[in-house]
């Protein structure tokens, strides 16, 4: 044990060179920290517990019974609070007794495991809140790819893509490949220290488990707001009328002349044809006549063999004027726009209130978990400064509880889930 408490000074001692259990929780943590300062971060701990488990667990069970909800969002934010509720019940009890005893009574095993965990759960919950807005982007911008993504085996995918990524970007450092996990007496806690050669990851899961989702969160936001906002203008103004290409011109052309053949022959034979020929006739005139217009009369409703017969309507031919023309040609023309124009849809009141509400969750993600990422990654001679380590420390475990407080405020659809868990609990 004197070896290992000898060399405690070393920021950089593995786990491996501590002889024993005992021999690690030797180590005193927190040396010049004000004990008021613990007591804080600990009663933190405790009240995040018992706001953030039940929190999440409440919501796991009422969106997964409240059918009105059960969609592909809701998914996601049930993955998100399993996130949360794991974070809640296993990191904050260990951080509460490290802030509470100065120091790791909890072995090696546990100094592995509560860093693996940390890291990765807090990467579960970036991916998962990018997974929802991917989600957003596509129904906004794609709405005729949504339903054939968005099936129950590919959200399983998604939702098992975000627990492999998180948990596999740290499987070098758990091989001592790339960094390892160990006791950080600055800190005062087990996290990632350089590994025997100085190299560490967190720069690299700081880019990889942070700024990338960002910015692509940041993006498809963007890109959202500007569709939102381009369709209200155009529903606010009507539409310009576009010039007419040569090939719609040739196309509308060659209507126009098979119309007036048609016309010709419909009128040769208009006096003898039968029911069933004026019946195909109907048929043929809806099709190859779009300028045609129907009458509601119909033409002979004498009964035959004891039945009334069911006539087709009449149509009644336009002459080929100008006029009558130039209304075929703009029929033409906005059946051909219709058919060949992207459908995006516009978001609904409903779709406005669930964005707003995540970019809450990202916006009070990044608050809690930038300040001590930073300080980790780039600004690493803030680490010894108590104030600033207890607070990045606090902020990253108000993430815990602080979802599902999101949710009953600016969700009322949930709001309506948990009413629904509580009556029937009842």
């Amino acid at each position: 044990m004197g070896s290992a408490v000898n060399n405690i000074t070393n920021d950089t001692l593995g786990l491996n060179e501590y002889t024993s259990d005992a021999a690690l929780a030797a180590v005193e943590l927190f040396k010049d920290y004000p004990e008021e300062l613990l007591w804080f971060a600990t009663a933190c701990c405790v009240v995040f517990m018992l706001i953030g488990i039940p929190g999440n667990l409440i919501t796991i069970i009422a969106l997964a019974r409240c059918k009105k909800v059960r969609n592909a969002t809701a998914l996601f934010i049930i993955n998100l609070s399993f996130s949360d509720l794991l974070f809640g019940c296993f990191i904050l009890p260990l951080a509460a007794s490290t802030f509470l005893t100065h120091s790791w009574p909890h072995g090696k095993v546990l100094c592995i495991m509560f860093p693996l965990a940390r890291y990765a759960l807090v990467a579960v919950s970036i991916f998962t809140v990018l997974g929802i807005t991917i989600n957003r982007y596509i129904m906004v911008s794609f709405p005729r790819l949504y339903p054939k993504l968005y099936k129950k085996r590919y959200l399983i995918i998604m939702i098992a893509s975000t627990w492999l990524l998180a948990f596999g970007a740290l499987v070098p450092t758990l091989l001592e490949v790339w960094g390892r996990f160990s006791l950080d007496h600055i800190i005062g806690s087990c996290t990632i220290i350089p590994d025997e050669n100085d190299r560490t990851p967190k720069k690299f899961l700081f880019i990889f488990a942070f700024v990338l989702p960002s910015v692509a969160i940041i993006g498809c936001y963007a890109r959202i707001l500007w569709i939102v906002r381009k369709a209200s203008k155009k529903s606010r103004k009507p539409m310009a009328r576009r010039p007419i290409s040569d090939m719609e011109n040739s196309v509308i052309d060659s209507n126009v002349g098979t119309q007036s053949v048609l016309n010709m022959s419909r009128k040769a034979s208009q006096k003898t044809v039968s029911n069933k020929n004026r019946q195909t006739q109907f048929i043929n005139n809806c099709f190859l006549n779009p300028g045609a217009e129907l009458s509601s009369s119909c033409g002979d409703s004498s009964p035959e063999n004891g039945r009334k017969t069911i006539c087709a309507p009449e149509t009644k031919v336009r002459s080929l004027g100008n006029e009558n023309i130039s209304n075929f040609r703009k029929s033409f023309i906005a059946t051909i726009r219709r058919s060949t124009a992207p459908i995006r849809r516009l978001p609904t009141k409903k779709d406005k209130k669930l964005l707003t509400m995540i970019v809450a969750i990202m916006v009070s993600f990044c608050v809690c978990h930038l300040p001590i990422t930073l300080t980790k990654t780039i600004f690493q001679e803030f680490t010894s400064h108590p104030i600033a380590n207890i607070i990045g420390n606090i902020l990253i475990y108000l993430t815990t509880c602080v979802n599902p407080i999101i949710y009953v405020v600016m969700s009322n659809e949930y709001r309506k889930a948990y009413k629904s868990l509580f009556r029937r609990a009842r």
